[in-house]
């Protein structure tokens, strides 16, 4: 059998494998039609047993290549548009003058996608030093981490009240945390000139999480629960303060959760799942000892009815007719952002846990779902999938505590 025909039956297994029916309601979102005519499981062994052989997508220094290409190909492509806020172009519909001095994000379609598509570079390089793309990488980040750039973009943030609050602002720690813990005379130098806006984005997002009377559960850029798990590696190794109000904070807002609205998912232009982002960051947050409880109670079992909307998406008129979610690039980002979940997920379980290899194999599944289509949208998709193909190939055990 062909990759391209196992690709395939992937595709459509995710749809049809685990199965669907309410589950009590977390939040107002409105709940999706029920999928019918799906096996129904009572125990995790046969369930397990009926998945796939889907192993993780390799994270080598072929599909790093891969993945590289896309970011150096939008970071100097202007946004396309004026924005709420004139970030990049003025009132006049003009550039700002001298942008490529005095803007560090302002490429690849808009300002959050210029961050995580930096990440993507700096997260590839230093995986792979020796890609052959490595010194366009190099030179890329040169021309936009310059001391004027980065002042530049420090300067415009002061005074654009929330734009980017707190997806971008959390993108941009990620970012920094990558820059200040890898050993490379670059990146000491990169991060030295953008720690003062790493600095600023810290204490902007302890305020946000701090005076936030109830979390977004959204599946778009605003949910809580990514931006805490975006900037929690940043915390955790560089700002004690950060890491705390994100800890106090899941538990304020999230640690009285039960029986999440799967429901719910996923939304119509949802490229995360609200549910396993926030199991997910609560992995990450709480002990052991509390997490099995509290995930017990807010997530039904992987083999229930109940689970099944936390795996669709992807169904099989996409096989044949890629093109159909042009007006849908957020589908195929779903697909790499729910196997980042589920992989984080899986991370936090104990190694024994018998849930650990049915979400590795439902994670490997979803990317499987991904992996051929980041092509198939053009632009819309190209700019910024490969930052959540990233997300998610770091979440394996090979590499989760990589370079």
């Amino acid at each position: 059998m062909t990759p391209l025909h196992m690709r395939s039956i992937v595709i459509v297994f995710v749809t049809s494998i685990v199965l669907s029916a309410p589950a009590a309601a977390q939040t107002s979102r409105r709940p999706n039609a029920k999928v019918k005519d799906v096996p129904q499981f009572t125990d995790l062994a046969s369930f397990s047993a009926s998945l796939p052989p889907v192993e993780p997508h390799a994270f080598d220094r072929a599909t790093a290549l891969q993945l590289s290409t896309m970011p150096l190909a939008c970071m100097d492509h202007p946004q396309p548009r004026p924005n709420g806020v004139p970030y990049l172009w003025d009132a006049t519909y003009t550039p700002v003058v001298d942008y490529e001095t005095t803007r560090a994000f302002y490429g690849c379609y808009d300002w959050h996608s210029a961050v995580n598509s930096a990440w993507t570079l700096v997260r590839l390089l230093k995986t792979f030093p020796d890609l052959p793309t490595a010194p366009a990488i190099r030179q890329k980040l040169n021309d936009h981490f310059g001391a004027t750039n980065v002042a530049g973009d420090l300067e415009f943030m002061k005074n654009a009240g929330t734009f980017e609050v707190p997806y971008g602002y959390a993108w941009l720690l990620r970012l920094q945390y990558e820059l200040r813990s890898w050993n490379d005379s670059d990146a000491v130098r990169w991060a030295a000139n953008m720690q003062p806006m790493a600095t600023y984005m810290a204490d902007r997002l302890k305020t946000y999480l701090t005076g936030l009377q109830q979390p977004v559960r959204t599946g778009v850029h605003p949910n809580t629960a990514m931006a805490m798990d975006n900037a929690l590696g940043y915390a955790r190794s560089f700002d004690p303060g950060l890491d705390s109000v994100i800890r106090a904070s899941a538990y304020r807002l999230f640690g009285r959760d039960v029986h999440c609205n799967t429901a719910a998912e996923p939304g119509p232009s949802d490229f995360a799942s609200p549910c396993l982002m926030e199991a997910a960051i609560m992995g990450q947050v709480m002990s052991t000892e509390a997490f099995l409880p509290w995930l017990d109670a807010f997530l039904p079992p992987l083999y229930s009815a109940q689970f099944h909307p936390l795996t669709q998406g992807l169904g099989p008129e996409f096989v044949k007719n890629p093109a159909a979610i042009a007006s849908k690039s957020h589908i195929v980002g779903l697909a790499f952002v729910r196997a980042t979940s589920m992989g984080e997920l899986a991370n936090a379980l104990p190694p024994g846990d018998p849930r650990v290899p049915v979400l590795r194999r439902l994670a490997a599944m979803q990317a499987a779902t991904g992996f051929p289509l980041m092509g198939a949208v053009g632009y819309d998709g190209s700019h910024y999938y490969a930052s959540w193909a990233t997300t998610y190939l770091i979440t394996t055990p090979r590499v989760a505590h990589g370079n």
